[in-house]
């Protein structure tokens, strides 16, 4: 996003808090460059939350000084680095399990008894880069016996995927029983299939355009909407939809995010951006309904009311 739509952003005491909440989960996971970015976004927007406002530039003059290389941009042309974010992730993992040999052990019971979605995320994104035997086989009992969050379900077979097992595994989701196979787990939302990608970035492009704030919303949020119906009849359904199809899904998610993020939305408004016509209709009523179930289920504790 251009420093020339910040400038015309507004944050709403509801965005203000969406924003909070990702930035925490960008530090917990240390992706302090994505952290970089998005505070410079946020302080470019125009918000009256004046306290926000300095306790982002205090964070952002902080992460400046400490990770200096995560603040410069990429250039043009730059070779590839010898060694990835994951290869140094994996190093530092191997060296924890060499040091304490039962690191590995701890962070299962950890990731089971936690009470906190970041938590486990947080204990999923370390699992998936050791290499202790039990792993796999505690992961997958674990996701069979009880019906996790959504969100959880999806990083659990992620992470059996990027540990190398393949095979199939059975749980309950959103009311139903799944067969999912590890192996075709999309191991990066842009590894969903192109169609489906496509009401993200449609999406993107009217928000861009007519609602710069959701940009950002937008992308985060369709990454955990898939999250949180892969596997399931309903994205079965997704995977069978007709190209016609992506406007009705974009202006959907649109409505529901502003609804959610600006107690604000007018569906005709919405209908006319996207032209979505009278055939269309019925497709955007039932992802409507959809994204509505998914809202009040993911955005509860991000968005309290």
């Amino acid at each position: 996003m251009t420093d020339k739509l910040s400038d015309n952003v507004i944050l709403f005491p509801k965005t203000v808090e969406f924003y909070q909440f990702e930035l925490t989960r960008m530090l917990e996971t240390e992706r302090y460059g994505e952290a970089i970015q998005l505070l410079r976004f946020l302080l470019a927007c125009q918000s009256r939350e004046e306290r926000v406002r300095e306790e982002w530039q205090a964070l952002l003059q902080w992460l400046q000084t400490m990770f200096p290389d995560s603040a410069l941009p990429a250039e043009a042309g730059e070779d590839e680095p010898e060694l990835t974010e994951a290869d140094l992730f994996r190093e530092r993992m191997a060296e924890r399990e060499r040091e304490d040999s039962g690191y590995a052990l701890r962070l299962l019971e950890r990731l089971t008894s936690a009470d906190s979605v970041d938590n486990q995320l947080l204990a999923l994104d370390q699992l998936a880069y050791l290499e202790h035997p039990d792993i796999n086989g505690r992961l997958s009992r674990w996701l069979s016996s009880e019906e996790l969050h959504p969100l959880i379900q999806y990083k659990t077979l992620q992470t059996l995927k990027l540990r190398g097992m393949t095979g199939t595994v059975r749980f309950a989701k959103n009311g139903e029983i799944v067969l999912a196979d590890v192996e075709e787990t999309p191991a990066d939302f842009d590894q969903f299939p192109s169609h489906i990608n496509e009401i993200r970035d449609r999406i993107q492009e009217m928000s861009h355009t007519n609602h710069p704030a959701l940009a950002y919303f937008a992308q985060e949020t369709w990454n955990e909407f898939l999250a949180y119906v892969y596997g399931t009849a309903q994205y079965r359904q997704l995977l069978r939809m007709e190209r016609d199809s992506v406007d009705a899904w974009a202006a959907a998610l649109h409505l529901v995010l502003l609804e959610r993020l600006f107690d604000s939305g007018d569906k005709d408004e919405i209908f006319e951006l996207y032209g979505v016509t009278n055939d269309l209709v019925f497709q955007w009523e039932q992802a409507y309904r959809v994204m509505q179930q998914f809202a009040a289920a993911v955005f509860s504790g991000k968005l309290a009311d």
